[in-house]
């Protein structure tokens, strides 16, 4: 498919996402499955150090790092040969790294929807509300709350801009198939440790998806070689 046509795929399954998961009950139903009652505890531990740092520090450095290499390329792309012919490949990857994060991160500062374990449904203090419910008068949180989209996933979807660095449909797809399989991995950990329900991440993939595509069709003009 061109990029047009992956843009609009994933409009239309945000604007399903949306809908389906609207009044909370399938994000609960999941995030149900990896809470335990009677212990209060999750899945998984956010304080155990390997998966940690596995999951979430390491390679949320790796994927800054990552963003580095792609600006100091694209600045360095006037002498440097590898970098030159790829410069609009380069100019996709960093601005995706940046921007994909950067606006997941935004929405979730304007949304005000709460994480799963500040919900006194999993032993927090905060009641519980749909995608586009406000919360009751009586019970409105002391300040805003910040998890809606996954932030951290974020960073391994923005991973998809780096689909232009690869020459062909194989290897495209496979870029692709990665970087949803890490950004799905590290939504999956935030969920076992209580901080995102599924919807939250899935509305990150498909931002994503939605801003590569708009990347990669806003960027032709700069070099028909890696045109997709």
């Amino acid at each position: 498919m061109t990029a047009e046509r992956w843009g609009l795929a994933a409009a239309a399954a945000l604007a399903a996402t949306l809908a389906l998961f609207a009044d909370g009950a399938l994000d609960r139903a999941v995030q149900d499955l990896l809470f335990d009652p009677a212990s209060g505890r999750w899945l998984l531990d956010k304080g155990e150090p390997i998966g940690r740092f596995i999951l979430y520090d390491g390679i949320k450095r790796a994927i800054v790092a990552l963003g580095i290499f792609c600006l100091g390329a694209l600045a360095l792309s006037r002498w440097w040969g590898w970098a030159r012919r790829r410069r609009r490949a380069l100019l996709v990857a960093a601005l995706s790294l940046a921007l994909v994060p950067a606006i997941a991160n935004g929405l979730k500062g304007a949304t005000n929807i709460a994480c799963p374990g500040n919900l006194i449904r999993y032993g927090g203090p905060i009641v519980e509300t749909g995608l586009f419910e406000a919360y009751p008068p009586d019970a409105r949180p002391d300040g805003r709350q910040r998890c809606f989209p996954a932030g951290h996933a974020s960073g391994g979807f923005a991973l998809l801009g780096l689909i232009l660095l690869v020459e062909g449909a194989a290897a495209r797809r496979a870029v692709a198939a990665g970087a949803l399989a890490l950004g799905s991995a590290m939504g999956a950990y935030k969920m076992a440790i209580g901080d995102h329900f599924l919807s939250h991440t899935l509305v990150s993939a498909e931002l994503a998806v939605m801003i590569v595509a708009g990347l990669v069709v806003a960027t032709r003009r700069w070099g028909p070689r890696e045109a997709a």
